[in-house]
């Protein structure tokens, strides 16, 4: 059976495939649009997802030598390969799934299986953040998550500049072909079926399986640890070197004032307003009142952001903000810096690294 493969009016968008495709299709006469066969034929050495859906094909090039973990879960799971809790072995996972989210600007988001039985494949992955794979661009694909090392099968495609995304997401890919068709699909645009396509001794030989997988698996786990513990020293040393003269708590929270308050300290029960930003260790802003909790550089315009109410006592942000305001005064500013044990711990939040240091400035009002 021929499919059809190319987005609306058969154009094909990549420059190499738009030039070598004439000597394979033009020839008197137009014979019809090329094949996946024949698409096939001029890729280069490289492992490759197709992604069917009614609009037309989608190629994505998959980066297993960067991010191999991510992308051999993504290909067991594609092939049917390794062990998951919504299909038996051998059952392709994501055909006959579709994209469920389509954020026009941001990405389209698919990979929850057509499963009666789980919604997601039963583990997470930890992050695979390489310095060579960014969401600079459209056509970027990574690994949905909902904090740090909780992905699991969801996988998103940029369509647009969202480097604001790295360090905080898994990229494993990129589109080869098909960004007219990713510009096409609407929420509920089924993926028919994705296969899996080799080229070359390399990709050739990555054919990940259940033990494989698990194995792969526990040692990218173990690297991550690691890696997060030497990260955690750095931090540490390198709070101490910013901010040396800063008070600390006996629960380990450190604070330095930079502007007194007025009046007495507040108390439970009381309703305050609340101004603050919080940035990661090194000083990237991941969230702000500036607009209700996005970081403040998406919105420069309101930086010193509007206040919120707060209930001191009742309120919840995070143990160690919440204990911050409810030693402070109105009208005082302090720079707290909140350890991992009080802070997103065990989860994260966006932006900050699960067991990561957040530091906040602070203005109750």
């Amino acid at each position: 059976m021929v499919k059809r493969v190319l987005g609306r009016g058969g154009i094909v968008r990549h420059a190499m495939l738009q030039a070598a495709l004439v000597s394979l299709v033009l020839g008197p006469v137009v014979a019809q649009e090329p094949t996946v066969q024949q698409i096939r034929q001029l890729l280069p050495p490289g492992l490759y997802a197709e992604l069917i859906t009614p609009k037309g094909l989608i190629v994505i090039s998959l980066a297993f030598g960067r991010a191999p973990l991510t992308v051999a879960s993504f290909v067991g799971l594609a092939e049917g390969t390794i062990r998951n809790q919504a299909f038996p072995e051998g059952t392709a996972f994501f055909d006959g799934s579709s994209f469920h989210r389509v954020a026009p600007g941001h990405v389209i988001q698919g990979g929850v299986p057509d499963s009666e039985v789980a919604s997601t494949p039963g583990y997470s992955l930890p992050n695979e953040i390489h310095p060579g794979l960014s969401h600079g661009k459209a056509g970027m694909v990574g690994l949905a998550n909902g904090g740090p090392h909780t992905g699991k099968a969801q996988f998103y495609i940029t369509l647009g500049d969202r480097s604001y995304l790295d360090g905080d997401y898994t990229v494993f890919g990129e589109v080869f072909e098909g960004m007219d068709v990713i510009r096409e699909i609407v929420r509920g645009d089924l993926i028919e079926s994705v296969n899996i396509v080799r080229v070359g001794a390399a990709a050739g030989a990555f054919r990940p399986t259940t033990d494989s997988f698990r194995e792969l698996l526990s040692e990218v786990r173990t690297r991550v640890l690691a890696g997060e513990e030497s990260q955690r020293a750095e931090d540490l040393a390198f709070l101490q070197a910013s901010w040396p003269d800063a008070i600390s708590s006996e629960s380990g929270l450190s604070y330095v004032l930079i502007r007194e308050g007025r009046g007495r300290p507040v108390a439970e029960g009381d309703e305050i307003l609340v101004r603050y930003t919080g940035r990661t260790v090194r000083g990237m802003s991941f969230a702000s009142t500036a607009d209700g909790g996005d970081p403040d550089y998406l919105w420069p315009s309101m930086s010193g952001g509007q206040a919120f109410s707060y209930t001191v006592g009742e309120t919840r942000i995070n143990p160690g903000f919440d204990e911050a305001v409810a030693d402070m005064a109105r009208g005082e500013k302090r720079l707290v810096i909140v350890p991992a044990e009080s802070g997103y711990d065990p989860v994260g939040f966006y932006g900050v690294e699960k067991e990561g240091i957040p530091r906040f400035v602070i203005r109750p009002g």
